[in-house]
């Protein structure tokens, strides 16, 4: 039986309450007072004596109502608690100075591994009370705020947050620890930061070749399979490895690109592999995850991959092989859980060969191999490209312009693209900031010195010729067999040339050149 009762204070009016029960011989279970009420837990009484027990306790002076309640505060209070501590994803546990569990919820139970003997009431194992910092935390009554530590989790590491308890003489009599699993911690990341997804549908292309390539790629996207991507610079090896990410079943996990090329080899090991605390010089404190344990559960794109050296490349097919990761100053290795694909536009095979990458290192990476042809072998997309640029640099810039001369556009694509899509993405932003009207002109387009440029055809030294037609025979023979070198089809030639593609196989007939 549960009571509520308001009253008006005054000296003894507990004591009136517990000598009305006494004599009735109704034990009390608990009581709680606060101010201006007592909440009263006794053992049932006689429905038939309710009503007197009531009038009897109403009596007493001071007293203002008898109310029946369902259940007492405190344990409303820890209901509502056990409600919120489940509810959380953050594990909580509390512990005493003696290191006796007094609160624990289902999250850190999960991540603790802890089993149904260690629930409140139990010791804290002394290699969490030491690794969670509790054992510190007690000892110097500081708190610590998001270190990361190693503990025997599914993921190895989590961030823990530790508050001293004290009592009122300012003495630590316990710990609360906030555990976050580090997987929780970059999915809110990634969240917050992560731009929109790229798929397959944002990689414009009217080519065949092209509409070859992303047939392979999304076949590709839906096994797990380490993809090896080989191309030049600028053909879009990133966009398509991001691509890839968006249409497999990783897509909700974590996308983590990062260009070997780009950090010097004593850095790119800590930042793929992490590091610990103390570590090296100038070490993050609590240490730092690797790019491998970030992937972790996602994809991790390993840029220009053939420029890594072969002191990472032996700890690299390690992690391919086994699945595990070691931060450079541990002893402890973490499980992961993540795809590869790696990019070059190198020849691996030439530098297996000349023994400076590593063989099997290669048959790892190479399982799922994607080619992307560079602009210069996809004629047709190059107008297309063209006008994108076009419209999006000219938002981007607030200007009006709006086309290309018919002189520009054969000026583009009458031109060998060394750096293909990047250059092309160039050269129309500088065209577009040079144009005044709605029309790129010819005169706007600045290509590089390589072939394609401005600069004269090259020339036969000619020596005994008698007439003009054999003269300009020859230079037309030079013509064909220099725009063959670029284009390796008769209709792109032609396209070029301002011919049919008929009339180009009969000229390289004649010439005797060779057809590709």
């Amino acid at each position: 039986m549960y009571l509520r009762i308001p009253y008006i204070d005054r000296v003894g009016i507990v004591h009136d309450i517990t000598l009305i029960l006494a004599k009735r011989e109704t034990n009390i279970i608990s009581m709680e007072v606060q101010e201006g009420i007592v909440f009263l837990e006794c053992q049932d009484v006689l429905q038939d004596q309710r009503i007197e027990f009531v009038e009897e306790l109403s009596s007493i002076s001071g007293v203002q109502e008898i109310v029946e309640i369902s259940f007492m505060p405190s344990k409303g209070r820890a209901e509502q608690l056990e409600a919120i501590l489940t509810s959380v994803q953050d594990g909580i546990l509390a512990v005493n100075q003696d290191s006796i569990i007094t609160q624990c919820n289902p999250a850190a139970v999960r991540m603790l591994k802890l089993s149904a003997q260690q629930v409140p009431g139990q010791p804290l194992g002394s290699t969490l009370f030491k690794n969670l910092l509790i054992q510190e935390t007690l000892q110097t009554g500081c708190q610590h705020n998001n270190r990361e530590v190693f503990i025997a989790s599914d993921h190895g590491y989590c961030v823990v947050n530790t508050i001293p308890l004290r009592n009122k003489c300012d003495d630590v009599i316990g710990v609360i620890a906030v555990i976050r699993d580090t997987h929780d911690v970059r999915n809110l990341m990634r969240s917050m930061t992560t731009s929109l997804p790229m798929t397959f549908a944002d990689i414009p292309f009217v080519s065949p070749v092209m509409e070859e390539v992303l047939g392979q790629a999304r076949r590709y996207a839906a096994s797990d399979s380490t993809i090896l991507i080989n191309g030049e610079t600028g053909t879009g090896k990133e966009l398509f490895a991001r691509a890839l990410h968006s249409a497999s079943r990783r897509a909700k996990a974590a996308f983590v690109p990062i260009n070997c090329a780009a950090i010097p080899d004593t850095l790119l090991e800590s930042e793929l592999f992490g590091y610990t605390e103390g570590a090296f010089t100038g070490a993050v404190k609590g240490g730092k995850p690797g790019l491998f344990e970030l992937a972790n559960g996602g994809t991790l794109f390993l840029d220009e991959v053939g420029d890594v050296s072969a002191h990472l490349q032996v700890k690299l097919l390690r992690v391919l092989q086994e699945q595990r990761v070691r931060r450079v100053g541990s002893n402890k290795e973490v499980a992961i859980d993540v795809r590869i694909i790696a990019a070059t536009n190198r020849n691996l095979e030439d530098m297996v060969s000349d023994k400076t990458f590593r063989e099997d290192l290669f048959y790892r990476l190479n399982v799922i191999p994607l080619l992307i042809p560079p602009l210069r072998e996809r004629f047709e997309d190059i107008r297309l490209l063209s006008e994108i640029f076009l419209k999006r640099f000219a938002e981007k810039l607030q200007r009006s312009v709006m086309r290309f001369s018919p002189l520009a556009l054969q000026r583009l694509e009458g031109y060998n693209w060394p750096g293909n899509v990047r250059e092309l993405k160039n050269i129309i932003e500088r065209a577009v900031n040079l144009v005044d009207g709605e029309e790129v002109q010819s005169e706007h387009i600045f290509l590089g010195r390589l072939s394609g440029s401005t600069a004269a055809p090259t020339l036969v030294q000619f020596e005994t010729y008698q007439t003009l037609e054999e003269r300009l025979g020859e230079i037309e023979r030079v013509i064909l067999q220099q725009t063959s070198l670029r284009f390796r089809s008769s209709r792109r030639m032609g396209a070029v040339l301002g011919l049919s593609h008929t009339a180009v196989l009969k000229k390289m007939r004649k010439y005797e050149l060779p057809l590709s």
